[in-house]
């Protein structure tokens, strides 16, 4: 018995891995009412268990579920949050907008969006800042960069050639960021600091703000809108993008509970 409720805890953790991006990105709440019964459910079995390795086994489970739980609630808050006190306050100096996949030789979605607010941007100011593309290929499949692609994208709305700065060598969001301050600190000739707006997505915000913290830029941001149907699954992407950049603590973590897990066999 107690290896069939260790095989169903199995099972139940491989279903959920591999179906929970699917979910999600259609039926958040479901997916998090989902992921809040397991652990539950994990946690009941653990303290009802009377043999201790299956104990150890399904509160190991619960908790590496619980973590990531916590992480998805921490950036959907973050986000919110976020969206809530974006203001843009000061006349900029630069706009940078930020790339974005390009599997074609056509602007996507959520990329068009954030051009189309960086356009918003530029037109709503009296002096006009510069504007900064930054993207390299997003695969072998891309025909043209992405700064490339969102340069001509800017040009066929109205804005003119002159304003507009590419950055096409980044390859993710630490480079965008770090290779448009470079672009940025090679441009500008006065003494006093630049004025920057980043342009991305609302999806993105939260990790871009963690970013340009890290690498102590002082930028406002603005947040590009993005249809509903594109934003669940980015924002599954985000998601997993945090896990990733915060594996090291997050494996420090999961093996001190896979050490408390085991302590309880003894």
């Amino acid at each position: 018995m107690t290896y069939l409720l260790m095989l169903a805890a199995s099972v139940i953790e491989i279903v959920i891995i591999y179906k929970i991006r699917y979910v999600y990105s259609r039926w958040p709440g479901f997916a998090i009412t989902v992921s809040i019964a397991t652990i539950t459910a994990l946690y009941s079995i653990a303290a009802l268990a009377t043999n201790k390795y299956l104990r150890a086994y399904t509160f190991n489970f619960a908790t590496i579920d619980l973590i990531l739980l916590i992480i998805m609630l921490f950036y959907m808050y973050q986000m919110k949050r976020d969206l809530h006190k974006s203001s843009v306050d000061d006349q900029p100096d630069f706009l940078v907008v930020l790339g974005n996949k390009c599997m074609g030789s056509r602007v996507p979605p959520i990329l068009s969006e954030r051009l189309d607010k960086a356009i918003e941007l530029y037109n709503s100011f009296e002096s006009k800042p510069r504007i900064i593309v930054s993207g390299y290929k997003s695969s072998e499949a891309s025909y043209e960069t992405e700064a490339e692609m969102m340069r001509k994208y800017l040009v066929d709305k109205g804005i003119p050639e002159s304003v507009i700065i590419k950055e096409d060598e980044s390859i993710n969001t630490v480079q965008n960021l770090e290779y448009s301050a470079i672009k940025i600190h090679s441009t500008w000739q006065k003494k006093n600091r630049p004025r920057v707006i980043i342009v991305t997505s609302d999806y993105h915000i939260p990790r871009t703000k963690w970013h340009a913290k890290k690498l102590g830029l002082k930028v406002q941001f603005a947040a590009a809108g993005t249809v509903r149907m594109l934003k669940w699954p980015a924002m599954f992407r985000e998601f997993t993008a945090i896990v990733w950049y915060h594996r090291y603590s997050l494996l420090t973590l999961l093996g001190m509970d896979l050490v408390f897990s085991l302590s309880m066999c003894m």
